[in-house]
């Protein structure tokens, strides 16, 4: 995706004291080495690594962490990502469709073979559970958790360092403030802070 789609969260972000690097990538035409490459190009040596991805976006940044060694310190976030693969991609898959999502369904939408987290950065995965989106069009006899498009136990993997659902959309999420003080939160003290 290109990186302006993160700009609403990106300028909350910015408010909150992060000097914001934008990545574009094109989800449909993914080749990760050259995506890790340029990823590790963009950080400075002995300097924790911060990322924030939204959907795919979190899930590459999981593989990302996974692959590569980051810096001590480094913290990711990721938001309404489908780091079991995503219901809403099988289906799809069951329709011959898997076309539409290029090759993205080969970087972990269709499912993910481990279900722990084996990076070295810590990660928070948030999640939205206000079920709008065309994932209840796609999957209307889904009865679980949603953000209308990924399903909420979508974004939990073992080993991660913290996780929340927030009432928010699969894209409401990118305009949130309440998202961007919780991201800032992991960001610096590798916890979000669990609604009461």
């Amino acid at each position: 995706m290109h990186h302006t789609i993160m700009r609403p969260l990106a300028a909350q972000l910015t408010t909150l004291g992060w000097q914001i690097e934008g990545f574009s990538y094109n989800s449909l035409a993914i080749d990760a080495g050259l995506l890790f490459e340029r990823l590790s190009a963009l950080s400075r040596p002995g300097e924790p690594q911060f990322l924030v991805g939204h959907s795919l976006g979190g899930v590459l940044a999981r593989r990302y962490a996974e692959q590569m060694e980051l810096p001590e310190g480094s913290r990711i976030v990721t938001l309404g990502s489908p780091h079991k693969g995503a219901a809403i991609a099988r289906r799809l898959a069951q329709w011959s469709l898997e076309g539409v999502m290029g090759n993205a369904h080969q970087h972990g939408l269709l499912n993910n073979p481990n279900d722990h987290y084996q990076g070295s950065a810590e990660l928070g995965s948030l999640a939205g559970n206000a079920g709008i989106g065309v994932g209840r069009l796609l999957l209307p006899d889904e009865e679980s958790d949603t953000d209308g498009t990924v399903l909420v136990e979508e974004t939990r993997l073992e080993g991660f360092r913290d996780h929340i659902v927030l009432p928010h959309s699969h894209t409401s999420m990118l305009f949130s403030s309440e998202v961007a003080r919780q991201t800032d939160l992991f960001l610096r003290q590798g916890r979000f802070q669990q609604p009461e």
